[in-house]
């Protein structure tokens, strides 16, 4: 039973992978892409606090990461911003502020 499961969040994680690289990569709706990220960046990282839970870790490391989780999901949420020029992903670097330009074509993101 518990192959089986880690076999299920394997595939799980997967499909997100292509899912989002089809999507957020190589998608060139900016208005689709900004909507759905905050969805599916929170639903990553509830099948990552998944396996965190099934792996079983001491109680106060397993408590302490999923703590963690919280506001590294907000800053990666609030660091990501979509060119509506060019539609591809911009993310700051260490979840400093959201970048002011395109790292793709330069251009002023919103």
């Amino acid at each position: 039973m518990q192959q089986d499961l880690f076999i299920i969040f394997a595939i799980v994680w997967v499909g997100m992978a292509i899912g989002s690289y089809m999507l957020f990569q190589r998608g060139k709706d900016v208005e689709r892409k900004r909507k759905l990220w905050p969805m599916y960046t929170i639903g990553s990282n509830v099948v990552v606090g998944a396996v965190i839970v099934y792996m079983q870790p001491p109680l106060y490391l397993m408590l302490a990461l999923l703590a963690l989780m919280v506001p590294v999901t907000v800053m990666t949420i609030r660091s990501t911003k979509f060119c509506d020029a060019c539609g591809s992903p911009s993310r700051s670097p260490f979840f400093m502020k959201p970048p002011a330009n395109c790292s793709h074509c330069q251009k002023p993101l919103k």
